[in-house]
C-alpha cells in the first residue's frame, strides 16, 4: 500500500513537473464564493434546541435565519512554476430575529397583567485570514491549472444582540449574557484545505472551482 502511494506521489509530482503553464513570478487572484453556509445550519439546530428556549419567559418566535454564504479573496504568488504562496481572507454572516411572547405585571397599574413581547435582533459575522502554500499542478494546456492549497491562519467572530420590548422593566444585560454564551462560535484558529482547479479564457481572467473546506463552505466557485 504505502510502494502503491509512493508510485502515484511520484507520477503526479513528474506530470506537474513537465507543465509551463504557471511561470515564477505569475500573480493570481481569485474572488469566490461556496456552499453550504455550515454555520447557518449549526445556529438553526441550536435555536430549535430546548436548552436555548430555556432563556425565554414564554412562547417565542424566531424568523428564517439570513445571511452571506462563506466568501473569499485569495491571492498569490508563484515562487516557481509548481509552488505558490499566497494570502488569504475569508468571510460569512448570518443574522435572525427572535420575538418572545409572555404575560407580565404592569406595575404602574397595580396587579394587572398584560402581553409583552422582547425583540432580539441577533447579527453573527465570522471572518480569518492567513497565509496560503499552494502547489500548482498544471495541465497540459496553459488554460488549465489544477493545484492543491491550504489556508492557515486565525478567525475572528463577532456576535450583536439589539434588544428591545413593550415591558419598561426588561433590562437587556440580563438575557444578552445568555444569549451571547448559547450562540457563541468557537475562534481562534483558521484551517482550510482545498482542491482547486482554474480554467483561463484569457492570460487574464478566468473560472476557478474549489473542493475542501473554507469556513462551512464545501464548494467554491468564482472568477480568477
Amino acid at each position: 500500500m504505502k510502494k502503491g502511494f509512493a508510485v502515484l506521489l511520484l507520477c503526479a509530482i513528474t506530470f506537474c513537473g513537465k507543465s509551463q503553464s504557471v511561470n515564477k513570478g505569475d500573480i493570481t487572484l481569485n474572488a469566490n464564493i461556496g456552499a453550504p453556509h455550515l454555520f447557518k445550519g449549526i445556529v438553526k439546530l441550536a435555536t430549535n434546541s430546548n436548552i436555548f428556549k430555556e432563556n425565554f419567559d414564554g412562547i417565542i418566535e424566531i424568523s428564517s435565519i439570513k445571511g452571506l454564504n462563506p466568501v473569499s479573496l485569495k491571492g498569490g504568488l508563484a515562487l516557481d512554476k509548481n509552488f505558490t504562496l499566497g494570502l488569504n481572507y475569508s468571510y460569512w454572516s448570518l443574522s435572525f430575529d427572535i420575538k418572545d411572547h409572555y404575560n407580565a405585571q404592569n406595575v404602574s397599574f397595580g396587579p394587572i397583567y398584560e402581553d409583552s413581547v422582547d425583540i432580539y435582533k441577533i447579527k453573527i459575522a465570522s471572518s480569518s485570514f492567513g497565509v496560503r502554500p499552494i502547489f500548482n499542478c498544471p495541465l497540459e494546456s496553459y488554460k488549465n491549472d489544477f493545484y492543491l492549497a491550504l489556508g492557515l491562519g486565525i478567525t475572528k467572530n463577532r456576535l450583536t444582540i439589539d434588544f428591545s420590548s413593550t415591558d419598561a422593566g426588561r433590562f437587556v444585560g440580563i438575557f444578552n449574557q445568555s444569549l451571547a454564551y448559547d450562540l457563541s462560535l468557537p475562534g481562534g484558529f483558521y484551517f482550510a484545505p482545498s482542491i482547486g482547479y482554474r480554467h483561463y479564457f484569457n492570460p487574464f481572467i478566468g473560472l476557478n472551482f474549489e473542493l475542501g473546506y473554507e469556513k462551512g463552505a464545501i464548494i467554491q466557485g468564482g472568477l480568477v
